[in-house]
């Protein structure tokens, strides 16, 4: 390539950087920006760009965040954790379980879907030990992080490297290639993170908007089964295992405080949104849902606004709304003084209602009711029967990869099982997918592209010299500066070069993963960075800890 042309890149390439690290504007963004620059110079070709923004890593990336997230909103996983913080009572055993878990399935899910899973797990966690949830939050997003790495599909870096040895050797990298040393920095991560969560700060959050005011506990009516796991508790009981409050039980008896429950009551509860997966999967426990579609719901908190034609009506008026086929599941609790049945409370304007039912008849509901959507959250309700044949179907994946098929052949499978059992359907496929991610990913393989043409990879490669110390440092440094992506785009092409290459790509796995000393080098501790207040320097010190950790068990890897 032509110096003139080289030096474009090489600014092309400075400036991204900067606006990545400054974080002003969104990722996506960027890199189209950087495409569009080489293209109006005439250093790439649209040919180029089609088949890096169809390539396999983009495709595969796609694919996983749906099977994660039809995971993730069956709710099962949620559940299980929720049991496990609730039996286990020792504060830093049930911890050390939870990260195990989070830590193994991050090898086979988005560690941004788990992220998000766990961030009600760590407000239970948090009313349980009567501490804030800055203890919890940051540690849940790093071992989710931490353990996305010792399979080829968990990281967009992984699979960015797997396309990158496929298409230089012509042959795929096993699905568990990267597990040595992988794995065993997720086993000796556990106790790091165990360590972090003891260090950082019991950080009192403030309420900034009216969202967090108006939702901060909603109020809901369930019927008790006959054969429910919750017949014989006492009320006492069941507040304190599950972390919710009853208002009312009915039929009504005297001192009813002090009773037990008994098949065929109807329970007036009041709860935080985080509860609500716990709530719904207790055994014989009812919520009112829709009843068609309820494979796939939505569940969205609306505001009612001053000129909704609902204020001045009881619920039972408009918890089956009739043609929107949606049902009313919930209503703030704050401010709401009981005297009655769930359905006898009155909308008033500034009320949060918990609406439960298909995007289409949410939206349309909405839309009849001068009713206006918050910023949504993550809740869901729990299906077994989702969860079950998601994971069963992310099992056959992971069976497949193991034996040698291609990638995405192999999830595939698992999203056309999905789309045949009706656990997905496809305009939740499309709203599952992280477009921002993928554009991110395509037009960073672009500018990596161009970045090994015009040999700005050639000349990093002979500042390391073969080391595998400074390639770790470098990619670790990069990935807390541009993302996992961009390293991986840049570093690869320059491990292949290493007399054993196999080892180094290795190499960049786990430090491209490395992205625990900045809020922006991934999205999971991006999400959790303002819910539980954590500063740069909060980034900085304890995600070093982790780099460190990171750092020694690979250098063993290759060295021993």
């Amino acid at each position: 390539m032509q110096s003139a042309e080289s030096f474009v890149v090489i600014i092309v390439f400075i400036i991204s950087v900067i606006l990545l690290i400054s974080n002003r504007i969104r990722y996506d963004i960027i890199g189209i920006g950087a495409v569009f620059v080489l293209l109006a110079f005439g250093i790439i070709k649209i040919s180029t760009i089609t088949l890096e923004i169809g390539s396999l890593p983009v495709i595969l990336l796609g694919i996983v965040m749906i099977v994660s997230k039809t995971i993730s909103d069956s709710g099962i996983i949620d559940k299980f954790a929720e049991i496990i913080s609730r039996r286990i009572k020792n504060e830093t055993i049930m911890l050390a379980v939870l990260f195990l878990i989070v830590g193994l399935l991050s090898g086979f899910m988005s560690d941004v879907a788990l992220t998000l899973m766990m961030i009600p797990i760590s407000y239970f966690i948090a009313d349980k030990q009567k501490k804030s949830p800055s203890k919890y939050l940051l540690p849940f997003a790093y071992i989710a992080v931490l353990g996305g790495r010792y399979t080829v599909a968990s990281t967009s870096s992984n699979v960015i490297l797997y396309d990158l040895w496929y298409t230089e050797t012509g042959h795929f990298l096993p699905f568990f290639q990267f597990s040595n040393p992988g794995i065993y920095i997720v086993l000796a991560g556990i106790p790091v993170v165990l360590l972090i969560s003891r260090l950082l700060p019991n950080r009192a959050r403030k309420i900034t908007s009216i969202d967090e005011f108006k939702t901060g506990e909603y109020l809901t009516e369930v019927i008790v089964g006959k054969e429910s796991e919750v017949v014989g508790r006492s009320i006492s009981d069941f507040e304190k295992e599950y972390g919710v409050r009853i208002v009312a039980i009915y039929p009504g008896r005297i001192s009813w405080r002090e009773r037990t429950i008994f098949g065929g009551d109807v329970l007036l509860i009041r709860l935080k949104p985080e509860s609500l997966t716990t709530l719904s999967g207790i055994k014989g426990l009812k919520l009112t849902i829709p009843n068609s579609n309820a494979e796939n719901l939505s569940l969205r908190e609306v505001f009612v606004m001053p000129e909704s034609r609902l204020i001045g009506q009881q619920l039972s008026q408009i918890r089956e709304a009739g043609r929107y086929n949606i049902s009313v599941i919930g209503i703030s609790a704050y401010g709401k003084r009981i005297f009655g049945r769930f359905r006898t409370i009155t909308v008033e304007s500034g009320d949060v209602l918990l609406l439960s039912g298909s995007d289409e008849d949410i939206a349309a509901f909405i839309a009849d009711n001068a009713l206006g959507p918050l910023s949504q959250r993550e809740m869901r309700v729990f299906n077994s029967t989702r969860g079950a044949i998601s994971i069963g179907s992310l099992a056959i994946a992971i069976f497949l990869s193991s034996a040698g098929v291609n990638l995405i052949l192999s999830f595939g499978t698992a999203l056309i099982i999905m789309l045949a059992t009706r656990t997905l359907n496809v305009k939740q496929m499309y709203r599952y997918i992280q477009w921002p991610i993928l554009v991110f990913v395509g037009t960073y393989l672009v500018l990596g592209s161009a970045i090994i043409s015009s040999g700005i990879s050639a000349y990093l490669a002979a500042v390391i010299f073969g080391s595998p110390l400074l390639l770790f440092a470098l990619t670790a440094v990069l990935a807390n500066t541009i993302g996992n992506v961009g390293s991986a785009v840049i570093m690869g092409p320059i491990a292949l070069g290493f007399p054993d290459p196999l080892k180094a790509i290795v190499v960049v796995a786990m430090a491209a993963s490395c992205t625990f000393a900045t809020s922006f080098g991934n999205q999971s501790s991006l999400i959790v960075q303002g819910a539980g207040e954590y500063t740069s320097r909060d980034y900085a010190i304890y995600g070093s800890l982790l780099i460190v950790l990171a750092f020694a068990v690979t250098m063993a890897y290759v060295y021993l």
